[in-house]
């Protein structure tokens, strides 16, 4: 996949002062999570469970739910992988809504297959991109949506490797 739009988009974000990153802090006051309670700050809950860093987000990891193990685990996403970076999100459909959201552009395109899960279709409806579904599982009709879709500067071709819905296999070789 070509990526050059989104570094480019990226520098833009840096050259506006937008760019934004999570960070980790300690021993600061939070005034801006929902923990209302103080239930992760003051630690509640891990006398009761097992060890672990915090119990629950405080609220978006951009804001004050970001925690040093959170990103050691992507770290070792990334290099299983081979990537220069892993995210991890809070949910299949959090992931594919996010994903689709923001990558496709304007002036890009997504081809889908026509059986995709709702959680993909949530994203591609909230893309600036244009989309065009092609026949489950049929190559030749995928083929076919590509040749029409020639004009578009990006595309995205999205499928599943198993449908969750009905157990089906893509054809991905």
């Amino acid at each position: 996949m070509k990526t050059n739009f989104l570094e480019n988009k990226l520098s833009d974000r840096k050259a506006l002062g937008s760019l934004r990153s999570l960070k980790t802090v300690s021993g600061k006051v939070d005034f801006c999570s929902n923990d209302y309670l103080g239930i992760v700050r003051n630690k509640l809950l891990q006398s009761h469970l097992q060890k672990a860093e915090s119990f629950g987000s405080t609220g978006s990891r951009l804001l004050t739910g970001n925690y040093a193990v959170i990103e050691q685990a992507e770290q070792e996403i990334a290099t299983f992988h081979d990537a220069p970076a892993g995210l991890i999100f809070n949910s299949g459909y959090d992931a594919n809504v996010g994903l689709f959201a923001s990558v496709p552009q304007k002036g890009h395109v997504i081809i889908y297959d026509k059986l995709s899960h709702a959680s993909i279709r949530d994203g591609i409806r909230l893309s600036f991109a244009s989309s065009f579904s092609f026949t489950h599982n049929d190559l030749a009709n995928l083929e076919k949506t590509l040749i029409n879709a020639a004009d578009f500067a990006e595309k995205f071709v999205v499928t599943e490797s198993i449908f969750s819905m009905d157990g089906d296999l893509a054809p991905l070789k």
